[in-house]
């Protein structure tokens, strides 16, 4: 009367626990034995048990072999419409003892300093990332070209970097350009100085 059905779809996975909670093998089974093509069987005799009494004393009752014996039905996935009935085996009735077990209530480990020492970690290093450019651009200082002059167009003085190639070849192109520009462009927007880099032949 009690208990829970079970469809083809978890009847392997229900005799599995039912095997754990019972601590039986599968190679040599003292409670559920499986039947090579057909499904399970109990193999273990029974005993029923009456519920605990209100001062929780343990009693066990005993089936005599005379007494009603219990059916199982189980449905395996291989038959799918077809139900097996398997009868207890009657074997040699054991007595079984319950005992009552007290669970001392388990402390949770002791977790929250090392949260707390990730979370300050977290904030540290998220801190000293947005640092640290701050402070690169603030103390160091790039070091500024130093430069020739190579001409003066129109008011407009011709430079280069120290360490670049001499450009004395590319001045008349260079000339041509700043004087373009200085007809498009002319009061505020014409130029003080052009710095020429590079020069290829």
């Amino acid at each position: 009367e009690q208990g829970f059905e079970v469809d083809d779809s978890s009847l392997t996975q229900a005799v599995s626990t039912l095997r754990k909670m019972l601590k039986d093998s599968t190679k040599s089974p003292e409670f559920v034995k499986t039947v090579p093509k057909r499904g399970y069987q109990f193999i273990a005799t029974v005993e029923r048990s009456a519920p605990l009494s209100s001062n929780d004393q343990p009693v066990a009752a005993e089936i005599t072999e005379n007494d009603v014996e219990p059916i199982l039905t189980f449905a395996t996935p291989a038959a799918t419409e077809e139900t097996i009935t398997e009868t207890v085996e009657s074997e040699p009735i054991a007595k079984v003892q319950e005992t009552k077990v007290e669970l001392e209530p388990a402390t949770a480990p002791v977790t929250a300093p090392a949260k707390n020492t990730n979370k300050w970690l977290t904030f540290w290093l998220l801190l000293a990332a947005f640092i640290m450019p701050i402070l690169v651009l603030t103390f160091t200082n790039p070091a500024e070209s130093e430069f020739k002059t190579l001409a003066e167009i129109d008011g407009v003085k011709v430079q280069s970097p120290i360490n670049h190639p001499d450009l004395s070849s590319w001045l008349p192109a260079i000339e041509k350009c700043v004087l373009r520009y200085n007809t498009n462009h002319t009061g505020m927007l014409k130029p003080t100085e052009v710095i020429a880099t590079g020069g290829q032949t």
